[in-house]
C-alpha cells in the first residue's frame, strides 16, 4: 500500500507545479459543478422533460442513486481512507476541503455513472457527459481533494454502476414493449 500512497502523492504534488489563475477557475467550475451530483441531477431531470430521451433521464438518475447506496454509503465507510490534504497540510487546496472519507471518489464516481447511463443510450450527449465526467475527476487531483486512485477507482465504480442502471432500464423497456405487444 505505501507503493500506492508513494504514486499517488508524486502525481498531487506534480499537479501542483502546473497551477496559475485562469486553470484554477477552470478547475474550480468543475469541481463545484460536481457537488452532490447536481450537474448530473440537473441532467438527469432536463433529459426526462423529452420523451426520446428519458430513458438516458432514468437510466442516470438510477446510477446516481446506486453511487449514493454503494458508494457513499457502503465503500467509503468500509475503507475510510484519509484526504491527501489532511496528511499533506502545507497543500492550499483552493477549493472547499471536505471532511468525508476519499475512497473512492464521490464526485468522480457519480459523474462516470451518470455519464456511462447517458452514454449507453445516446452516444453524442454520452461523449460530452465524459468529457465533463474526466475534468471533474482531474479537478479533484488538481486540488489535491483526492488521491488519483481515488479518482481512478471512483471512475471504474461509476462505469460499472452507469452499466447496471442502464440494463436494468432497457430490461425495463422491453420487457414494457413485450407487454404492449401481448396486449394488442
Amino acid at each position: 500500500m505505501s507503493v500506492i500512497n508513494e504514486i499517488d502523492f508524486s502525481i498531487l504534488d506534480a499537479l501542483q507545479s502546473i497551477h496559475f489563475a485562469v486553470l484554477n477557475y477552470i478547475m474550480a467550475f468543475f469541481t463545484y459543478i460536481g457537488e452532490g451530483g447536481a450537474v448530473w441531477i440537473a441532467a438527469a431531470i432536463a433529459l426526462m422533460f423529452f420523451k426520446a430521451k428519458r430513458p438516458a433521464g432514468i437510466s442516470a438518475a438510477l446510477a446516481l442513486i446506486f453511487e449514493l447506496i454503494f458508494n457513499e454509503g457502503i465503500i467509503k465507510n468500509i475503507f475510510r481512507r484519509t484526504r491527501p490534504f489532511m496528511i499533506n497540510t502545507a497543500v492550499d487546496t483552493i477549493v472547499h476541503r471536505p471532511s468525508s472519507y476519499s475512497f473512492p471518489s464521490g464526485h468522480t464516481c457519480s459523474a462516470f455513472a451518470a455519464a456511462t447511463a447517458i452514454f449507453c443510450f445516446d452516444k453524442r450527449l454520452g461523449t460530452i457527459a465524459y468529457i465533463t465526467a474526466a475534468l471533474i475527476g482531474f479537478s479533484r487531483n488538481y486540488f489535491y481533494i483526492h488521491y488519483p486512485t481515488d479518482v481512478l477507482c471512483g471512475a471504474l465504480l461509476g462505469i460499472l454502476l452507469g452499466l447496471a442502471a442502464a440494463c436494468i432500464i432497457k430490461a425495463f423497456i422491453r420487457s414494457r414493449g413485450k407487454r404492449r405487444g401481448q396486449d394488442q
